[in-house]
């Protein structure tokens, strides 16, 4: 219990310190930087950029102001302490996203109070108050601004190793361009069979959509990325992934997209639109909220990345969004009316 008490004091004592202690922020912070805090060296993106959400100008600062919370986060009192800390002293890095710029997006305000209702009742048994600038007040929720959560990331997968006796599609069936639908059930899920793949394309496409204002505004698209194609694997009978490096994100809506290696979701044996390894695309297409992934599916569109999209891109955006939000405008005030 000494050694506890001990430790809640220290906190105690950084707390005031770190209320006193100014810290000065510089236009540097606009690039992103690899995190090189360790207590957030597990997280699910690995670039932050700086001034941070607490206006620590370096991530030398960042990293001795967190470092006060280790042992909180040892006691296991929330199990989204670490993330909320780390989105406030190492926020994920984005580019160019919608109205943020260069700022940073903040952890939503479900991941704070998380975090206070599960450590908060430990720090005032020691008459240790939640401390004010990690307060949850001024957050964004969810559904009404951007913000991010453990849920919000796009899920990555880890690195397994496949096994030799791996079961496996024939190379004839994984490049036919047959697709598996749901209702095969001679078919199950199944384990992972984490079958590389040379190609991933079908061999026939329904559609080959360009970069078209009319398509944009007609599917109404979730994500919008640019990046590198790295390559290809059979996940299951009825799934396969493209890996692909991220090297900007345009949109996203309900995920938030990190710089690096993610996985786009194709279902059966093949991919369409088609992708070439090594190539770089812009890619607009759509998210799976509930598996917190990225998906590739025939209606997207693809095309070799070329800078003057990106212009384009943005202004059908703006213009999109204020469409959808009227939409929704008129579909409460017609519910308003029937009540």
């Amino acid at each position: 219990m000494a050694t506890y008490e001990y430790f809640l004091g220290r906190v105690w004592c950084c707390i005031l310190g770190l209320s006193v202690f100014v810290f000065t922020t510089t236009d540097a912070g606009s690039m992103c930087e690899p995190i090189r805090l360790p207590m957030c060296s597990s997280l699910p993106y690995n670039k932050t950029r700086m001034p941070n959400l607490l206006d620590h100008s370096t991530q030398e600062n960042a990293r001795l102001a967190i470092e006060q919370f280790q042992e909180l986060v040892d006691t296991g009192c929330s199990d989204v302490l670490l993330f909320f800390l780390c989105a406030m002293y190492a926020p994920i890095c984005t580019y160019n996203f919608g109205p943020f710029g260069t700022e940073t997006v903040p952890p939503c305000k479900s991941v704070c109070l998380r975090a206070k209702a599960g450590c908060e009742p430990i720090m005032n048994q020691y008459s240790i108050p939640w401390p004010e600038y990690l307060s949850c007040k001024d957050l964004p929720v969810y559904d009404k601004g951007v913000c991010i959560s453990p849920e919000a990331i796009v899920d990555t997968m880890p690195d397994d190793v496949i096994e030799d006796d791996t079961r496996s599609l024939t190379e004839e069936s994984s490049q036919s361009g047959e697709v598996m639908s749901s209702d095969q059930s001679s078919y199950t899920e199944g384990p992972p069979i984490w079958l590389p793949k040379e190609l991933g394309n079908c061999l026939d496409c329904p559609y080959a959509y360009n970069v078209d204002r009319d398509v944009f505004f007609e599917k109404e698209y979730e994500y919008i990325i640019r990046a590198r194609v790295v390559s290809f694997m059979q996940y299951t009978v009825r799934e396969m992934y493209t890996t692909v490096i991220v090297e900007e994100s345009i949109k996203f809506s309900g995920l938030i997209i990190p710089e690096g290696e993610v996985q786009l979701w194709s279902r059966g044996n093949c991919a369409c639109p088609h992708l070439h390894a090594g190539r770089e695309y812009i890619i607009l297409c759509y998210e799976d909220l509930d598996d917190g992934r990225l998906l590739l599916e025939p209606d997207c569109t693809v095309a070799t990345w070329n800078s003057k999209y990106i212009k384009r891109i943005r202004k059908w955006d703006r213009i999109l969004r204020r469409e959808q939000q009227l939409r929704r405008f008129s579909r409460k005030r017609r519910n308003l009316l029937r009540v």
